[in-house]
């Protein structure tokens, strides 16, 4: 299983609940940001930009053949995929992001099964991630730690709607104030308090027999 700046982690079960307030629109979000593989930080606001369209700065690129999985940068995009029957694959990097702070995290992704962004990871802990599946439905998950299963926090919720069944969706992960708000197509899924995050790591992560996509990752703190 890819240990990439962090710890990988693996497992889901289904449960939980949440509030949810899906009719809110987002007319802000970038459908392409325009930087590439840059990190900023001016006026006190932060940038990570990864575009997938470049070299490999941080480390994305792996082949496992224990767990029958490989990831690169080819085409443009961050092609994940992984061949095994029984485990799930995580990758993520230390985007330097304050995530104990307000913060953004936006990734435009697709898979033929689950692929999911992962959030708030650190060598200690595997963060949390928020699945899209090729139907629309969602998902929220806290991921396990030191070989624990995930935990449930949203269980898988249709969404027909806002998202895009069998292509591309565009994610995002809003915290600001205490409050956690996702987005799908720039379309609020849900929203919840935030819970304690461990670290600046951001990724993806897979299920058995996924090849998953993605077309960018932007972190910022305001």
């Amino acid at each position: 299983m890819k240990l990439n700046s962090f710890i990988a982690a693996t497992g889901l079960v289904i449960g939980g609940c949440v509030l949810f307030s899906s009719c809110i629109e987002r007319h802000d979000y970038n459908v392409a940001p325009n930087n590439n593989n840059n990190t900023n930080n001016t006026n006190n606001q932060y940038f990570f930009d990864e575009e997938f369209n470049g070299s490999d700065n941080y480390g994305w690129s792996f082949t496992d053949a224990a767990d029958s999985a490989y990831a690169s940068i080819t085409g443009g995009s961050y092609q994940y995929v992984d061949y095994s029957a029984l485990k799930s694959n995580m990758s993520f990097v230390n985007t330097g992001a304050n995530v104990q702070s307000n913060f953004t995290v936006t990734t435009r992704v697709k898979s033929n099964n689950q692929i999911a962004l992962i959030f708030g990871a650190s060598a200690t802990s595997s963060g949390y991630a928020f699945y899209i599946d090729t139907a629309g439905n969602y998902s929220l998950y806290q991921e396990g730690s030191n070989g624990n299963a995930s935990i449930p926090i949203i269980p898988y919720t249709q969404d027909s709607l806002y998202a895009h069944k069998n292509d591309w969706n565009i994610l995002e992960l809003d915290q600001t104030n205490g409050v956690w708000s996702a987005y799908i197509n720039g379309t609020q899924v849900f929203t919840m308090a935030a819970r304690a995050l461990s670290g600046p790591g951001f990724g993806y992560k897979i299920l058995p027999a996924t090849t998953g996509y993605a077309d960018y990752l932007v972190v910022r703190n305001d």
